[in-house]
């Protein structure tokens, strides 16, 4: 398999160690190793979260930010109405992690939307997709 992409999404000042505690119990959940991430997605009103940016920098992973807009387009299997009010999307880290695989298709979602809750009323949200032989990741770093 190549490498593997992660979608996140999060509560407005989310504690960087919550992030890093859903991603990497999301990657163990599919018996992966942060060397196998090719890089992180989210929503764009997310690129300056403290949370995000730390996660980034400790793994050495590269961010890809989607528009709302562009997220709410890809078929997920746990769209939330809720998340949809909040952002315009019904799905940020599921449509976020297959848009950064290249593909719409949620056939290649490895983990579904796992939520990592810190016990405040603040959570994280992690989705992790492959992608697909045929397609190349979509690159629009931050």
């Amino acid at each position: 398999m190549g490498k593997v992409y992660v979608g996140v999404g999060c509560t407005p000042g989310l504690h960087p160690d919550v992030m890093m505690a859903a991603v990497l119990r999301a990657l163990h959940k599919v018996g992966l190793a942060p060397d196998a991430v090719g890089g992180l997605a989210t929503i764009e009103h997310r690129r300056d979260e403290p949370a995000i940016l730390l996660l980034a920098r400790h793994h050495g992973w590269r961010i890809q930010v989607f528009s709302a807009d562009a997220l709410a387009r890809v078929p997920v299997p746990n769209p939330s109405e809720r998340v949809r009010q909040m952002t315009g999307t019904p799905a940020v880290a599921e449509a976020a992690a297959l848009l950064a695989a290249g593909t719409r298709d949620p056939k290649h979602l490895l983990l579904e939307k796992l939520v990592h809750r810190d016990g405040e009323r603040k959570a994280a949200t992690v989705s992790i997709a492959r992608q697909p032989s045929h397609a190349k990741a979509q690159h629009q770093p931050l």
